[in-house]
């Protein structure tokens, strides 16, 4: 009875040790396949992820889940995907038939079916989304069940009625969800003062890689980062609502054909840093902001020790680093003002802030940086730009970065 006990002791401390250590995952939260209006099919979607090196992939299709018989017609402009999809999994695998117009038709394989040819313990995890695609976008992750567009009267209302309902959807599931926005800049459709009181907002996209989000504003706009810093400050600074983490993602849609402008896989991740690879495991680290994002920079560690955030980088032969240390300190002009065209109309737009919002507070070069919060910081975040260009961003000039998500202040 005692070595029994002794033993069963031993296993527990090795399992709590084991699930002690946490570490890295890299991921995409934004994917899409022949489900919706990806160009290719879920099979070799996850096949590029997994050997490119990523270990979690959500695929995440317009207002449908990857469940049921769903059969897809071969047409002339799906003809090269489906020739190295069936050279690549073979006959075997794939299902066809010709319909009664005699054209071919092809079984898009659910997700159920596809995860036994990808998934492994530890190295990569499949994981079900939704983009809930209204007049603004949304991804639910880890859904369970299809969530509809809900709709609203306001952009602030449909937010927030399709956040309630990926919430309500986890609390009546007992399932670990989350749900970010989606591109705000796409097309404009949403401003800061949109999503500046929302309840249950916890993640943004800052980074969007499809060649026609427009993350970087424009004369009139702002950018997706400079909402980021209005959020931080008005959310945590005035009205105490909950902390804005930022995910980065590729929101693929072209498998074929890469350049700049296109929706191209391998442009921008999360890396979250997590005991298990399990959806759970990655939402629970994600919710407690332990993680960070990339366009090409890759970090070793993020620590908060004390008062003092530490970022480390894992440097690259022939790149040199910069560390940007931002934020919004008390005291800040909280006055804005509308923007205005040319001709003097108001536009519908995020309205224009003091710069004391979203500040540089402190800039380091090399691979590890340091701040030492002074007291008076509403957040602080770090933002490291590489010397190396992004090739694949269609911004003139945009260099490779890597964003931390904010430390809050002591109040």
């Amino acid at each position: 009875m005692l070595r029994a006990a002794l033993v069963l002791c031993l296993v527990a401390m090795t399992t709590a040790a084991v699930q002690a250590e946490a570490r890295w995952w890299k991921g995409n939260l934004h994917t899409h396949t022949f489900w919706s209006d990806g160009d290719d099919f879920p099979e070799m979607v996850m096949q590029w992820y997994k050997n490119h090196g990523y270990h979690f992939l959500a695929l995440s299709d317009h207002n449908v889940l990857s469940q049921g018989q769903r059969w897809m017609v071969v047409t002339d402009g799906r003809r090269a995907a489906f020739e190295k999809y069936r050279d690549r999994f073979g006959d075997r695998w794939i299902e066809t038939r010709q319909n009664e117009k005699d054209q071919t038709e092809v079984r898009l394989k659910p997700l159920s079916e596809c995860r036994c040819l990808f998934e492994e313990p530890n190295r990569f995890l499949l994981i079900q989304a939704e983009e809930i695609s209204d007049k603004a976008h949304l991804n639910g992750i880890n859904l369970l069940e299809l969530i509809a567009p809900q709709g609203g009267a306001t952009m602030a209302e449909l937010l927030q009625n399709n956040i309630g309902a990926v919430r309500a959807q986890a609390q009546k599931t007992g399932r670990s969800m989350l749900v970010h926005i989606n591109h705000p800049n796409f097309q404009w459709a949403l401003t800061a003062e949109d999503m500046l009181g929302l309840k249950g907002m916890v993640f943004f996209e800052v980074y969007n890689a499809h060649g026609y989000v427009n993350n970087e504003g424009n004369e009139l706009r702002a950018s997706t980062e400079r909402m980021w810093d209005i959020l931080l400050t008005k959310r945590l600074g005035e009205s105490k609502a909950e902390i804005v983490y930022a995910v980065a993602t590729d929101d693929t849609h072209n498998y074929h054909k890469f350049d700049p402008r296109a929706a191209n896989p391998g442009q921008a991740w999360v890396v979250v840093r997590a005991a298990q690879l399990t959806p759970e495991s990655i939402i629970r680290a994600m919710d407690a902001g332990d993680f960070y994002c990339s366009t090409g920079v890759t970090l070793k560690d993020i620590a908060v020790k004390g008062q003092t955030l530490t970022v480390t980088v894992a440097d690259e032969p022939g790149v040199t680093y910069t560390t940007q240390f931002i934020g919004t300190r008390r005291g800040y002009d909280p006055g804005s003002h509308p923007v205005k065209d040319a001709e003097g109309k108001e536009l519908r737009t995020t309205r224009l802030y003091s710069r004391d919002i979203g500040r540089v507070l402190a800039e380091e070069k090399g691979t590890t940086a340091r701040y030492t919060l002074k007291g008076d910081e509403i957040y602080v975040r770090a933002k490291v730009i590489s010397s190396r260009k992004n090739d694949k961003s269609h911004v003139p000039g945009e260099r490779e970065a890597a964003w931390t998500q904010p430390v809050v202040g002591r109040q």
